[in-house]
Order: structure tokens, then sequence, then C-alpha cells
């Protein structure tokens, strides 16, 4: 039997993870009333976000429930290393878990409907949106928050980490390690990821990019000989797991039920996987509504993707060098990390750099490798 809803919502939100719980939560914030969020699953497990924070009002939510900040971040070859500062731009960490909580708790009135969107049809002047009980509620204004689907053939980060106590001070809990390659290069583009959040506690991830996940057992095996290897000295427990896969791929407004935000409007950044302050800064632009008199969805841009067009061919461009030159990414990192300071890499990282930070990128890239990518893409 067929159970339809009577009242009107203002919004319903499609997915209750990051971008569908930080949409809500502004809308609340700017006065909104009548909201849902449509998430049939009770829990997500937990991960660290990590992002560049300019202190911007955007990332102020997230801001007081970092696990960690620095201001330091070292890329590291077999045969260099370099480290960048930020003045600017601190790099800060949260958990996953955290934040949707901090987020939920915080929102005063908006149902949470434990149920899955089967199909949305557009009426007049609202949205129908049918549930998998046979239910049917309407809403004024629909959002999509959903991730998109990991596609064959699709070029992955995957990654498995641990968070990890030592018995005595470790590590620097000054400095972020984004990228160690000295480990195995010999199931893809393979480096480890190290967050010291103070001088005993840690994560360490295992990452690699190809096109293939590999098993759980290969990444522990790496992180176990590499904290064996550059803390000997060293005995840790693990206190806490998580794994992913993050396609790096761009995604540019994929079909969605209603309006897209998120992922699915373009809020990741292709080249890296980062998109939890993209998502943060997309959702402010759409719903910082602090000077309208009243709320209202009429005259809000669309959401606007995590980077500009130039960074997006920037990050097609270097991904395509990726894949076809994976021994050369190494160096590749490293001479970006050398040919620009801290803060013109996180801003462009975070996306909408400014011009000079994106040339002195270019310019520390070997020309011919990125010529041959551009010509292979613009070949018909």
């Amino acid at each position: 039997m067929i159970s339809v809803e009577k009242s009107i919502l203002f919004a319903a939100i499609v997915g209750g993870g990051c971008a569908g719980l930080t949409a809500a939560y502004r809308l609340e914030q700017g006065g909104a009333k009548d909201l849902a969020i449509l998430e049939p699953n009770e829990s997500r497990h937990d991960h660290i976000w990590a992002y560049w924070d300019d202190g911007g009002a955007d990332l102020l939510p997230a801001r007081h429930l970092a696990t960690g900040h620095w201001k330091n971040w070292d890329f590291i070859t077999d045969s260099d290393a370099v480290r960048l500062h930020g003045d600017r731009f601190v790099y800060r960490a949260v958990s996953s878990s955290s934040f949707e909580n901090f987020v939920r708790e915080n929102l005063r009135d908006v149902k949470q409907i434990r149920e899955k969107v089967i199909s949305a049809d557009k009426l007049r002047e609202c949205f129908e949106i049918s549930l998998d009980s046979g239910r049917i509620i309407y809403a004024k204004n629909l959002l999509d928050s959903r991730s998109p689907p990991i596609c064959e053939g699709d070029f992955l980060q995957h990654f498995l980490g641990w968070q990890v106590r030592a018995d005595a001070p470790t590590f620097d809990e000054e400095t972020a390690t984004l990228m160690d390659f000295r480990v195995s290069q010999d199931q893809g583009i393979h480096f480890i990821y190290l967050l010291p959040f103070n001088s005993r506690e840690a994560l360490v991830e295992s990452t690699v990019l190809s096109c293939e996940p590999l098993s759980d057992n290969w990444y522990e095996r790496q992180i176990t000989d590499y904290l064996s290897v550059r803390f000997p000295q060293a005995k840790t427990r693990i206190t806490k797991k998580e794994k992913g896969i993050i396609p790096l791929v761009r995604y540019s407004r994929l079909d969605a039920l209603g309006e897209p935000i998120g992922v699915r409007a373009g809020a990741l950044r292709a080249s890296s996987g980062y998109a939890f302050s993209q998502i943060q800064r997309q959702i402010f632009q759409m719903f910082n509504l602090s000077n309208s008199e009243k709320i209202g969805f009429d005259g809000l841009l669309p959401a606007k993707p995590g980077c500009s067009h130039v960074e997006s061919w920037m990050d097609r461009v270097f991904l395509e060098v990726l894949q076809g030159r994976p021994e050369q990414a190494p160096k590749l990192f490293l001479n970006i990390a050398s040919g620009i300071d801290g803060d013109a890499f996180a801003r462009f990282m975070r996306g909408y750099g400014d011009l000079r930070g994106r040339f002195n990128l270019m310019r520390s890239l070997p020309t011919r490798l990125f010529f041959s990518a551009i010509f292979k893409r613009s070949a018909p």
C-alpha cells in the first residue's frame, strides 16, 4: 500500500554523508525549515579527512574538531626530500565520524528518513519522491549528494591505514608526510602517507595509484615494513584501521535526482582525491544566505566544482602522464614540491589557485612528457 505525505518539505536531501549533512546544516543555519535527509544507512565507516585550511568561514564547523594540524609538509623519494611550509594555509585532519556527528547534533529540526529513494519526478511546483517502502513524499527542492559509482577502468587512489600508538615519543608532530616513496613500486605508484597527531600517535597509510585495488594483507605488509625501517626503535600498537578507494576522475554534474551537490557536482579534486574542503566551500557558496531577508532557491547558482576549468584541465593532463609513465611519479611530485612555495601549493590543491602559482607549477614539470600527453588528449 502506498503511503502519501500530505505536507510539502522545503528541501529533501538525498544522502547523509559529508555534502548532504553540510547542506542541511547550512540551510537550517540560514533559516530554512521543513528539511529532510534521506539516508538508509544508520552508520558510516570512520575515516580521516584532511584538507588545507585558509581560515575561511566555510571551514569553521570543522576547525574545532581537528585531530591534528601541520604547517610543514614533506615529500620524500629515495634520492631527495622537500619540505613545504604554509604561512597562510594549515593542513588539518578531522575524523569523518566526529564531523558528521557534530553536524547531526546541531541539526535542530531536520527529519532523518532512513529509507532509500527509488525515483523522483519533477511536478509543476515540487518533486514527488518515491521511497523503497512505498511511501511518497513531496519537496519544493531536491538535492542529490549521493557518491557516484566507481566504473571499471577508472584510475584509482586506494589505501589502507593504521592509526598507531608508540610506547615512547617517536613522530615529528610538527610535520605531515604527504608522500614518502621509499617503498615498493611493484604494484603501481605507491607511497606512505603519515599524519602525526602527536609525538606518539599517528595515522600511517599505504596508498597506491593504479586501476586495481590490492588485498588488505599487501597494504598491511607495507606499513609494517615501513615502520620497522623508519622507526626501528619504536614499539607500536594499532588503535584503529581504515581503508578506501577514491576514483581519480573528473565528475561534472552527473545525472541527479534534482540538483547535484558534493562529489556528484564535481567537488572531488581529480589529481589528488581531496574533496572535504571543496565540499565545504561549494555548499557555503550555495547556501550562505546571511544577507537575504527570506531564504529561497531563487537566483542561486548551481554548485561550483572543486577547481577552475584550467586546473581541471591540468589535473587531466597530469593524470594522463601518471598513468602512462608511473615510474616517473616520485620525481614528478618532488619537482612540483620543489618548484612552488607552500601556500601556492596549498592554494592550488584546494582549487581556484592564483595564476602565478599555476604557472610555477607547470614550469616545474618536464616539458616533453606533458606536451606528449596534451597532444595525445587533443588527437581526434
